[in-house]
């Protein structure tokens, strides 16, 4: 995979890894279509069709690219979280989806060829996109 937009915060009060360390820079990065495909292959797809919340959170699991020194980070990490710590997560989350709807304004108002090299849908909170909708209802709402 090429290099990928990413956004970079600090939990508020972080995690605790096995050894007792509290982690708290992450970094995300925006949904990709191969998250759904191996979320459905790791829990099973009857587990994701009864239960859209924790769906949403195994797709905010997949979209954190670290939190401190823990990579992959596991979706008992995400459910484990305060919901302050949440609620910088999702902050990241908006502040990465503008940054990729303005890639795709200034992509569709240069004229120039090539702007459906752009991804058509990356999580912008839309609520027509099951998962967009999902990832971005249920972490605030937990707790």
């Amino acid at each position: 995979m090429g290099k990928i937009i990413t956004e970079k915060g600090t939990l508020p009060v972080g995690i605790f890894d096995e050894n007792g360390v509290r982690q708290r820079d992450f970094e995300i990065r925006p949904q990709l279509v191969r998250d759904t495909m191996e979320i459905a292959r790791e829990q099973g797809m009857q587990r994701l069709e009864d239960d859209d919340i924790f769906f949403g959170f195994c797709l905010v699991a997949k979209r954190i690219i670290h939190i401190g020194d823990i990579r992959p980070v596991p979706v008992e990490v995400v459910l484990d979280m305060l919901d302050d710590d949440m609620k910088s997560i999702q902050d990241a989350k908006e502040v990465l989806a503008a940054r990729l709807e303005s890639f795709r304004t200034s992509a569709g108002n240069d004229g120039k060829e090539g702007a459906s090299d752009v991804p058509a849908r990356a999580d912008t909170g839309n609520a027509e996109d099951r998962s967009g909708a999902v990832e971005n209802t249920a972490p605030d709402g937990a707790g």
